[in-house]
């Protein structure tokens, strides 16, 4: 049999979508998989050897059944591990959405008008324009996982979701613009798409949602193809527009000034626009003042870690979605075990989840221990800024009031500089903060300091410096990691 074109692969993929249902579909399968056939059968790439085992032992029946009623004839099935798959699927995403814009570039002279179908959303923002929520074949819904509804609310991000639901009320009345920022994996693309969601119910706004990423690609291309009028025309009148990670944008300086034309035009009138980030406004390098200032113009929240109890919380949603329920003891194991990001939490329960069916097994404290014991270490206690201090202090020989004094001496700057570079890796402390603990400092100061300590780790530079043994050196890697230990005890 030849290999399969373009259209083939895709009735493939929609047809085994239906037998295996969009939950399954959504977890194993989307983004992680990719399909191959020849002569000798169907080929399935996956990302890694536990998402090979696992749907060998749990899906195999059902694609070589689904590839034999397609094809007419039965379809072994070989599994092959890709560890580049991800990357391949975020360059081919990136190639097509080029592509696209240099087409409009080379074949819309007059601006065109935003397409009313919806294509699927995906993580992070993919990019829609909509204004009806027209159903049509080829449009795919938003995902339901992703909804203001099924966001699960605590102390740690009650005010960001409390913007949310504000801003798909009524965009634009009480701020402009949203910025929400947080570490990696806290539900900013979820709040995004959440209010994405529920904008679309309404069917009367103009909305896109897309990444900073996708922004400046589709920028750069409308200048290399004349498409700069249909680029403009496009993201310039717009009710809402919603761009993920735009710390993308640090270091691009006419792509920062092209967007800074777009926020002007949204000034005025009940149009928003909501930006993601994984740092504060003015924690983010290389970013013009001007645009800083217009986006800390608006409403500024923030998404923290959760706090046990909402991770608790979150569990059982997760298990909700994914068709399976966790008992309470489970829920707490993990909840105190991982407390790190939501993404680390679902990581966490798939892999039980998948344990328990792979051995056909209950879920029990015993499994999950047994699944957890090589997933994550033990999280360390947080460190807090009275250990850091010391420690540093200790170790170029000064004192915790010299660390907070404007003394300028050399094993006094050292040990500053290096208590703001561990209060910023290892508490939830903001630029801002840690420059309020250490006697009122300016947070640029923290900021400038990291700075230099992220140069000289990458560059494997050597610490000098005197004390009463005499002249001292070490390499700043080794210096920070032993540190940490010191305060770690």
């Amino acid at each position: 049999m030849a290999p399969l074109h373009h259209t083939e692969t895709e009735q493939f993929v929609a047809r085994l979508q239906t037998v295996v249902g969009a939950e399954r579909w959504h977890v194993w399968f989307e983004g992680a998989t990719d399909f191959h056939f020849t002569d000798e059968g169907l080929t399935v790439g996956v990302a890694n050897l536990f998402l090979s085992d696992y749907l060998k032992t749990r899906f195999a029946d059902r694609l070589a059944q689904t590839a034999h009623e397609m094809f007419g004839r039965p379809m072994p099935i070989r599994f092959h591990v890709q560890p580049d798959l991800f990357q391949k699927r975020r360059a081919e995403n990136m190639k097509g959405e080029v592509e696209a814009m240099e087409k409009l570039g080379q074949t819309d002279p007059q601006p065109a008008p935003p397409p009313a179908a919806t294509p699927a959303l995906a993580t992070p923002c993919a990019p829609t324009a909509f204004r009806a929520p027209v159903a049509t074949p080829a449009s795919a819904p938003v995902r339901p996982l992703f909804t203001l509804d099924s966001f699960v609310v605590g102390p740690c991000n009650a005010m960001a979701y409390a913007a949310a639901q504000s801003a798909a009320a009524n965009p634009g009345k009480d701020f402009h613009p949203l910025f929400v920022h947080g570490a990696c994996g806290l539900g900013k693309t979820h709040l995004l798409q959440g209010i994405l969601y529920a904008l679309r119910k309404r069917g009367d706004l103009r909305v896109v949602c897309l990444s900073a990423e996708q922004f400046t690609n589709r920028y750069l291309s409308g200048m290399r193809t004349g498409g700069l009028d249909a680029f403009r025309h496009r993201y310039r009148n717009l009710d809402v527009l919603a761009i993920d990670d735009v710390h993308f944008l640090k270091g691009k300086a006419a792509t920062q000034e092209e967007f800074l034309h777009t926020f002007n035009e949204f000034e005025g009138g009940r149009r928003l626009i909501i930006l993601a980030s994984d740092s504060h406004p003015r924690e983010i390098e290389a970013i013009q003042d001007h645009l800083i200032s217009r986006w800390m113009s608006g409403l500024v929240v923030r998404l923290s870690p959760p706090d046990e109890e909402t991770r608790h919380r979150i569990l059982h949603a997760k298990a909700r979605l994914m068709g399976r329920a966790i008992p309470e003891d489970v829920a707490a194991l993990i909840a105190a075990r991982v407390q790190g990001s939501v993404r680390e939490l679902e990581g966490a329960l798939a892999r039980i989840i998948a344990y328990a069916s792979l051995l056909h097994v209950p879920i029990t404290v015993d499994l999950a221990r047994q699944s957890l014991a090589d997933f994550v270490p033990t999280t360390p206690p947080k460190a807090n800024m009275e250990a850091i201090e010391e420690a540093a202090a200790s170790f170029f020989g000064v004192s915790r009031s010299d660390v907070h004094s404007h003394r300028k001496s050399h094993p006094v700057s050292l040990a500053r500089q290096v208590t703001m570079v561990l209060a910023r890796e290892m508490t939830q402390m903001s630029f801002a903060e840690i420059a309020r603990s250490l006697g009122g400092k300016n947070h640029t100061t923290v900021l400038a300091a990291c700075r230099k300590w992220h140069e000289m780790l990458k560059t494997s530079a050597e610490v000098r410096w005197s004390d009463r043994t005499g002249n001292r050196s070490m390499p700043a890697e080794t210096l920070l990691a032993y540190l940490k230990d010191r305060v770690r005890r």
